[in-house]
């Protein structure tokens, strides 16, 4: 790894707030770069063929322990993933594994050698490139992402043409990209009530904690009596597969001419003024 790319690389580690959002989407620009010359038209991102232009193969294994690591070898890396996984979550195993390489020596010095060292921040890192690997800007204009005015369409979008997770989507959908404002989850049903699964939410950076707070009440509040309804709020439950669960999404209604992240985010507050 030349110094110019460890201090680049080390940069983006350094960042905040907005500026490491700008660093996210650099990072997963600069992976990118090589592949989409090749194969912007694969939908979604062909992960192998991804791994070829990073010097990377990637291996299935049935006894891995752990989801998926990433192994130095002459000439690259070897990604091994658990074959047991599901299709959404082994795409997001391997992209992320992909965005460790970033913190390696380059492949044609030999066997890669760790240049920056391994952190905590540097896997939030990772699990935020790994997004837009797999949900690339010119990929959600190809299938008409940002011409939709309903985001349940979008949410169907993201999750089968793009094999998202619903919770990778529900980020992509209100975090990444200004395509609704709200909330998303999983929730499981205890004997003591519907509880937000923990790791499974997301919300509009948009919006206070006040307001994410009083949001959830109202996804509550919706499970408990889906009969009832709230202005100008849409409500998208999809049941989980084998758990007593549903994955639920909040947003606001708006029409695509009124897409603004800062016009949702009124049409938000109107419902919940403080």
């Amino acid at each position: 790894m030349s110094d110019e790319r460890i201090n680049m690389v080390q940069k983006w580690l350094a960042s905040a707030g907005q500026s490491w959002v700008e660093s996210v989407e650099s990072a997963s620009s600069f992976l990118l770069r090589d592949y989409l010359k090749k194969w912007e038209h694969l939908i979604p991102v062909e992960l192998h063929r991804l791994a070829s232009t990073l010097h990377a193969e990637v291996v299935r294994l049935n006894d891995l322990e752990g989801e998926a690591v990433i192994m130095p070898k002459n000439g690259g890396f070897r990604i091994l993933v658990k074959s047991s996984m599901t299709t959404s979550r082994y795409r997001t195993s391997v992209a992320h594994e992909l965005v460790h390489t970033l913190f390696y020596t380059d492949s044609n010095e030999g066997t890669p050698q760790r240049a920056i060292p391994h952190s905590k921040r540097e896997e939030n890192f990772c699990f935020d490139v790994a997004r837009y690997l797999l949900a690339p800007k010119e990929h959600l204009e190809k299938i008409g992402v940002f011409r939709e005015s309903d985001p349940t369409i979008v949410f169907n979008m993201l999750t089968q043409t793009l094999r998202l997770s619903r919770p990778l989507a529900a980020r992509v959908m209100l975090a990444d990209y200004p395509l609704a404002t709200g909330i998303g989850g999983r929730w499981i049903l205890k004997p003591i009530g519907w509880k937000l699964e923990p790791g499974s939410s997301t919300a509009s950076p948009c919006l206070s904690e006040r307001e994410k707070t009083e949001l959830r009440k109202v996804a509550k509040g919706y499970l408990e009596h889906p009969e009832k309804r709230i202005e100008n709020l849409n409500f998208f439950a999809i049941n989980e597969k084998n758990q007593n669960g549903v994955f639920l999404l909040v947003f606001t209604k708006c029409g695509i001419e009124e897409k603004s992240e800062s016009c949702q985010l009124r049409a938000f507050q109107s419902l919940f003024p403080f």
